[in-house]
């Protein structure tokens, strides 16, 4: 083998690479020159899965019940935004009490929760959004101190109106754990 060839061969997939990387940092220019910081405002139908339920018995079931969201976000980058998340379940239920100390009751009273959360969202691309946040989850019985992890996929039906999907995962403090799955339409101001 020649003496300069491992030089050479460096220099050759260097040169390659400096070419592709060159490219994508000028998509990524351009499409952060067409960016505009915005706003949007969304309404989500979803359903609450909830493993934690009790029935009217005492024993243990898993519950689906209907929940209503309303999200703002402040698109202040391509890909990352900040918001606050809304939902609301609109039923009232009984969950495993996990708070209870010595003999206190086994069961949690919930009354039409309202969950809110400052969110962090990231797009790796243009449909999908990872959600990232802190919040609360507050009722009469009872508050909790809330993470919140999610993703949303967006269809855009034009350029002010997006159709989403979405997967949300509630993980309460001292609580009980909720998941929720779907359909919001969103505007963007």
């Amino acid at each position: 083998m020649k003496k300069g060839f491992f030089p050479s061969l460096y220099f050759i997939v260097a040169s390659i690479f400096s070419l592709f990387n060159s490219e994508i940092i000028g998509q990524e220019k351009d499409n952060q020159a067409q960016f505009k910081v915005h706003h949007t405002l969304g309404a989500v139908l979803s359903h609450t899965q909830i493993s934690q339920g009790i029935q009217q018995d005492g024993e243990r079931k898993w519950l689906a019940l209907p929940s209503l969201g309303i999200n703002y976000n402040y698109m202040f980058n391509p890909k990352w935004s900040m918001g606050l998340h809304n939902d609301i379940v609109i039923e009232d239920y009984q969950v495993e009490n996990h708070l209870r100390s010595g003999g206190g009751d086994r069961v949690l009273e919930r009354s039409y929760p309202i969950a809110s959360a400052l969110v962090a969202g990231y797009k790796p691309e243009k449909s999908i959004s990872y959600i990232l946040g802190i919040g609360g989850e507050f009722a009469q019985s009872a508050s909790f101190f809330m993470v919140r992890i999610g993703l949303e996929y967006g269809f855009h039906i034009d350029t002010k109106w997006e159709l989403s999907i979405n997967l949300i995962n509630d993980l309460k403090v001292n609580g009980y754990n909720s998941f929720s799955y779907g359909l919001g339409v969103t505007r963007i101001l």
